[in-house]
Formats: C-alpha cells, structure tokens, sequence
C-alpha cells in the first residue's frame, strides 16, 4: 500500500470517529436534501427533471464545498495547532503525501454526504411525483466527475495554506479561498435566479478549471517545506 494511502485511510477513519462530524455532516445532508426536494415539489411552472437538475447542482456543490471547509479545519490546522504535525514530520513520509493523503480523506467524505443528500432529494422528489424523476445528463455528470474535483480545489487549497502560513494567516485565508470557489461559480453562471443553467458547457468549464487548479496545487506542494511548518507552529 502507498504512504499516501495510509494516510488517507489513517486520517478518513478519525474523520468518521470523530461522532461531531458524522453526526454534523448527516444532519446537514438530511436537512437540505428533504428542503430543496420540498422545494421542488413545490413549484409547479417547471418540469421536474428540468428543476431536479437544477437543484442537485447548487445542493451537492453548495454542501460538499461546505463539509470540505469545515472538515478540513479538524484534519489540518487542528493538527497543527495541537502540534500533532510535528510527529507526522518526523516519519518518512513526504509533506506532499501527507498533504495529498488529507485532501482526498477530506473530499471522499464531503462528497460521499454531498452525493447522498442529491440522492436522498431525487428519491423524495420521485416519491411525490409518482414517477422516477432523473436530472439531465450534464447534472450526472458533474456530480459523478466534477464534483470531487471542486471539493478537492478548496480542500486542497486550504490544506496547503493552512500548513504553509501562520496562525494568524489561517484566521482569513478560509474565507478567501471559500468566497473564490463561490464566485467562480457565480462567475459561470450556475447560481442563477431561474436555476436553469446546467448545461454540458458549463459543466465542462467548471471541470477544466477544476482540473488546472488542483495541477497547479499538486505541483506548490512539492515546495512544502518542513522547516516552514516548524516555523508557523508558534
């Protein structure tokens, strides 16, 4: 097995031991998908599956860059403030495996609440209407394939910045990148007040630009350094 991993198993099993977090993320998951379903089963101007699409695109985005924030404070700076990063830097694994190994625990658990909130509202929807409703292929999509990789560009900033600067810095640097990845959104167009803006173009942008940035972050962690880290614990 590779040291990235065992630190994606290491730190996706305290992640799910941690009772805080399953029970937040499954409220939240619950919660949101049975509102947007009844959100949807009341508007009667639009097709369902038209609407369905819709708002399984801002549904699982919006709570899967959500989890992905609030996950990631336990995971990095949590760690760092408890000066448990400290015994990590002594093993042989490399800052980037360690850095790689946290996003992905991170974004396999925000994105499997995200997608099973989706799921949970389709199967309300369907209930209602009578009828197996199924959002447009473009939707699918972009919660099977982009969707981890979006929660992977917040994670995986915030994780870098969070094990590159300060205290201080990490106090401003989560709203930053959470208000970028939102209005990159808006920027695309998929927040909008008719909802009906998924569409293959979209979708396909999203996931390109996705795709660069995590390239970008990947190649910036091989310039992690330890002595940096040490630097920032205090």
């Amino acid at each position: 097995m590779s040291r990235v991993a065992i630190v994606l198993r290491k730190e996706f099993r305290e992640l799910v031991a941690a009772r805080s977090t399953v029970i937040t993320g499954i409220v939240l998951a619950g919660y949101f998908g049975l509102t947007y379903a009844w959100r949807l089963g009341a508007q009667t101007v639009l097709p369902i599956a038209l609407s369905l699409g819709s708002l399984l695109f801002l549904l699982t985005t919006v709570l899967g860059v959500f989890l992905g924030y609030v996950f990631c404070s336990q995971v990095f700076l949590r760690e760092k403030m408890d000066a448990v990063i400290e015994t990590l830097l002594c093993s042989p694994v490399t800052l980037r495996e360690i850095w790689l190994g946290k996003t992905l625990a991170i974004t396999a658990l925000a994105d499997l609440l995200a997608v099973a909130s989706g799921v949970l509202c389709a199967l309300v929807v369907s209930y209602h209407s009578g009828a197996v409703a199924i959002p447009n292929g473009a939707t699918i999509f972009h919660v099977v394939l982009v969707l981890p990789m979006v929660v992977a560009c917040l994670v995986g900033a915030l994780g870098f910045a969070q094990l590159l600067l300060g205290m201080k810095e990490n106090r401003i640097i989560g709203i930053v990148v959470f208000a970028a990845v939102f209005g990159a959104l808006f920027g695309l167009g998929f927040v909008s007040s008719g909802g009906l803006a998924v569409t293959w173009l979209r979708v396909g942008l999203l996931g390109l630009g996705a795709a660069i940035v995590l390239a970008g972050l990947s190649y910036a962690s091989l310039r992690l350094s330890k002595e940096r880290i040490v630097t920032t614990l205090s």
